[in-house]
């Protein structure tokens, strides 16, 4: 028989990554003693609860602890377990084959200039994080379940995959019905970080219009958390 594997709390991994991965004010009203360390280092690192903290990824960035055996081990495994939560969840052959996709195109690119910014992009053109992005979701749990219940179209067509593209000029909807859910999400987070500049959004009508095509410059300031993707890259091409 396969065993079961025990259902692990979303808050339980903000503990062992020590960030607020997901940017979620829920995390400053725990009072638990378990939470203490934890909210103690985050209102440290952001010096107050209405602050967040973004990151530029544009710049190189030192860890605290030297590479040596175990702790570049525990670097990257950190980093893939953000990028997993951040993202919502991925298998590992999804990730592995968007990988291969992008590697594919290394002869056409400068590796270290341009491959980074194609796998991000890759992830960012996706309806789940378009959605997140726009704050119509508090995360990409949220749209995928606004997604799966029919609650989205695209070009006037429902969709219910999650990871489907969204290319430059097609226009985003969200079903009447879920009008309220979605003005009740935009309250809670309100509205930071501000949307990329590729989006066009109404919050009247709660639609959006992809602009532009994606560009990795327009949300390196996008993220509660320095990712280092050249290690991701170099994870899932083994």
């Amino acid at each position: 028989m396969k065993k079961k594997l025990r259902y692990k709390p979303l808050y339980k991994k903000f503990v062992q990554l020590r960030q607020n991965v997901q940017n979620r004010k829920k995390i400053y009203n725990f009072k638990k003693q378990k939470w203490q360390k934890l909210l103690k280092y985050l209102l440290k690192l952001n010096k107050s609860k209405r602050k967040i903290r973004m990151y530029d990824h544009s710049i190189y960035y030192k860890p605290k602890f030297t590479f040596y055996l175990n702790n570049k081990f525990r670097f990257n495994l950190q980093t893939k377990k953000r990028f997993n939560i951040f993202y919502g969840n991925f298998t590992e052959r999804y990730l592995k084959n968007n990988v291969e996709k992008v590697l594919k195109t290394k002869k056409s690119f400068n590796y270290f200039s341009n491959i980074n910014s194609c796998f991000i992009e890759i992830f960012e053109s996706r309806i789940d994080t378009i959605l997140y992005r726009a704050h119509f979701a508090l995360s990409i749990r949220n749209a995928r379940q606004l997604i799966s219940h029919g609650q989205v179209c695209i070009n006037h067509k429902k969709i219910k995959n999650s990871s489907h593209t969204v290319n430059k000029g097609d226009f985003i909807n969200i079903n009447f019905k879920s009008h309220n859910l979605i003005s009740r999400y935009l309250s809670n987070s309100k509205c930071w970080p501000i949307p990329p500049k590729y989006l066009l959004i109404n919050y009247k009508t709660y639609q959006i219009i992809l602009l532009s095509d994606i560009n990795y410059t327009n949300i390196i300031f996008h993220f509660p958390f320095w990712l280092n993707i050249n290690s991701l890259i170099k994870y899932y091409n083994r």
